[in-house]
């Protein structure tokens, strides 16, 4: 849990860097924006394991890693492919923050509330993403 908490705070600095470039200066965000991409696929790898761990008890296999959503994504790469990820996690984000308004005591309310919280993660990984595509566009 240490390790994700110092790699949280290694991307929140690099994003706090994110203003001090113009926005024209294209070539020199990128390597920037590339490390905070970096930096919290390692926060994900690291909280991932941490909770399968809290979960089963052992560490997971490392042989077959699971692909997550953000990894598809990156991997195609087009901007639109991106945009339309972001729209439907948009979706799922309404319906999740809908179901827990209407039932807070339901008994799933709390595993609604950690799929909440990973989705918003998510969609700021996505937006993230999206801001790199159009900068590597323009």
């Amino acid at each position: 849990m240490v390790q994700a908490d110092g790699l949280h705070r290694e991307a929140a600095f690099l994003s706090n860097q994110l203003h001090t470039f113009r926005p024209e200066d294209v070539e020199g965000v990128m390597p920037l924006i590339q490390k905070i991409i970096e930096k919290r696929a390692e926060w994900k790898e690291v909280r991932l394991k941490h909770e399968h761990l809290k979960k089963f008890g052992e560490m997971p296999p490392e042989e077959a890693p699971k692909p997550t959503i953000s990894q598809t994504v990156e991997t195609s790469g087009s901007l639109a492919d991106l945009q339309v990820s972001l729209s439907r996690l948009n979706v799922n984000i309404s319906k999740y923050s809908k179901k827990l308004e209407d039932n807070p005591d339901h008994k799933k309310a709390a595993f609604w509330t950690a799929e909440l919280d990973k989705m918003n993660a998510l969609k700021r990984e996505l937006q993230q993403q999206i801001v790199a595509a159009k900068y590597a566009r323009t």
